[in-house]
């Protein structure tokens, strides 16, 4: 249920928790690289970064992550950041994860309070046929540059279960959304399974015979505490959202390729379709233009960071054939895919 007219208006940029980033400073240090510069970049100095309620946006996030790489002279930060998380990596999600009372709560109260500390993402967690899988996605797809963010969530959940399973845990394959960069043989070497690129999300899987162990790292007892503690947090981000905001969130479950309906929409948010458009109009923004903003984002960003012909991008995105999804493309960017592909702002 949305909250009633007169709430919040306009949709903020997301965040992430400034802890993260302080991660991601204390990794480049370990490479020899001061941090300071790069911070003054974004307003920030060093002791900002111990703030455990501050957040910076998400967008100066990963433009510092991908910097930071540069500077590292390392393709592979990410997974470098991701193997060296520990449990005040993630901020209180590092000790819920490694207090939990078995992998799989570890694992589930992980994904469910994700936004406690990151907006704009998602976090799954699935069990089927004998197959665990921890999937990790940026939603907002205005958000481009995003691979050293991706190789790091990965990398540091995994980093996580193997610290709370042991060594002997190990993963059946590992996907990405974005194209290679790099030698091949760091992610084999880091993931020891086989490693997949120009995917649909960013995600590893395992065997489920480890998610009833227990781990050692962390009183058990921390968990509930922790856990409540993230979950009025967590409803306190919820009771905050627009209209907006909410037609996001539910976008984000959904697939690119099979948008809901707005009659879906506002049945799922418990209020009628003219309330929903009133709403939105009061907002400024329309579920068409919702919609038709994260079809068209996200087919840029698959151009710029994928190596995906654009037939797939078209079919990823939701559009039945190439052909309508090029014209709504050179309707919205004033060019053609291939042209947006090969142009240098690409």
């Amino acid at each position: 249920m949305i909250p009633p007219e007169g709430g919040n208006r306009g949709m903020s940029k997301p965040t992430i928790s400034i802890q993260v980033l302080r991660h991601v400073a204390n990794c480049l240090v370990l490479t020899g690289c001061s941090p300071e510069p790069l911070l003054a970049m974004y307003n920030l100095r060093r002791d900002d970064l111990d703030d455990p309620k501050g957040v910076i946006a998400l967008e100066d996030f990963l433009s510092f992550f991908e910097i930071a790489a540069i500077r590292a002279n390392n393709p592979h930060f990410g997974l470098y950041a991701g193997r060296l998380a520990g449990s005040d990596s993630l901020g209180p999600l590092g000790f819920l994860f490694l207090s939990a009372p078995t992998l799989r709560a570890a694992f589930r109260g992980f994904t469910s309070l994700l936004e406690t500390m990151q907006q704009a993402a998602r976090n799954g967690f699935v069990e089927e046929d004998g197959i665990a899988t921890f999937e990790y996605v940026i939603t907002d797809q205005t958000l481009q540059k995003r691979r050293q963010d991706a190789e790091f969530s990965v990398a540091a959940m995994h980093t996580f279960a193997r610290n709370y399973v042991g060594s002997d845990f190990e993963l059946v394959e590992v996907r990405f959304e974005h194209a290679r960069d790099g030698d091949y043989r760091a992610y084999r070497d880091f993931f020891r399974c086989d490693v997949y690129f120009d995917q649909d999300t960013n995600s590893f899987s395992f065997e489920d015979r480890f998610l009833d162990k227990r781990g050692g790292v962390l009183d058990a007892a921390l968990f509930p505490i922790i856990e409540e503690h993230l979950r009025r947090r967590a409803a306190d981000t919820e009771n905050a959202l627009c209209p907006s905001g909410y037609l996001m969130r539910l976008l984000e479950t959904s697939p690119l390729d099979t948008t809901p309906t707005l009659e879906e929409a506002a049945e799922t948010l418990g209020i009628s379709v003219a309330t929903l458009n009133r709403r939105l109009r009061s907002e400024g923004v329309s579920w068409r233009q919702i919609v038709q903003d994260r079809r068209m984002n996200a087919a840029a960003r698959l151009l710029r960071q994928s190596q995906r012909g654009v037939a797939e991008i078209a079919l990823a995105v939701g559009y039945s054939e190439s052909a309508s999804f090029v014209r709504s493309f050179n309707r919205y960017f004033g060019t053609t895919p291939k042209r947006y592909r090969e142009s240098d702002v690409a």
